[in-house]
């Protein structure tokens, strides 16, 4: 079950009718297990691409986009291993997809990943961060 709440002074209270329903099913004394994100920002989602995007159009290293954005979030740490059928180890990037990843880590994942551009580019990350601004 998930409820959409916001915090006030008198705790987390129901936004819709639907989640206030939903609470209304919980029982009184039991102890739940709740999971607190923040839902993204479509905004910034877009700004992670148009991000991408620069990168992309000034770079001759990568001929497709989703190459450069998963070396980008595994160099910014963002990544899982795995190992191969040949037994050797493989990063894997974790997706940025909404459901995997909440405002907070994705917050994360942009500000490391500025940093991983300007090391592995040589972007200026104040023109770069300018860039994008204008935008959004």
């Amino acid at each position: 079950m998930e409820i959409w709440v916001k915090n006030t002074f008198r705790g987390l209270v129901p936004m819709y009718d639907t989640d206030l329903d939903n609470k209304k099913k919980l029982k009184i004394d039991q102890e739940y297990l709740v999971k607190i994100s923040m839902p993204r920002n479509i905004k910034f989602h877009r700004k992670m691409f148009a991000l991408y995007n620069l990168v992309f159009q000034n770079q001759e290293r990568y001929r497709v986009l989703d190459d450069l954005r998963r070396d980008i979030t595994i160099e910014a740490g963002f990544y899982r291993e795995r190992t191969n059928i040949y037994g050797e180890i493989i990063k894997e990037a974790e997706s940025i997809s909404f459901a995997n990843m909440d405002e907070d880590v994705f917050s994360q994942l942009y500000n490391r990943s500025l940093d991983v551009i300007v090391k592995y580019f040589h972007f200026d990350r104040q023109s770069m961060i300018d860039e994008i601004e204008q935008y959004f």
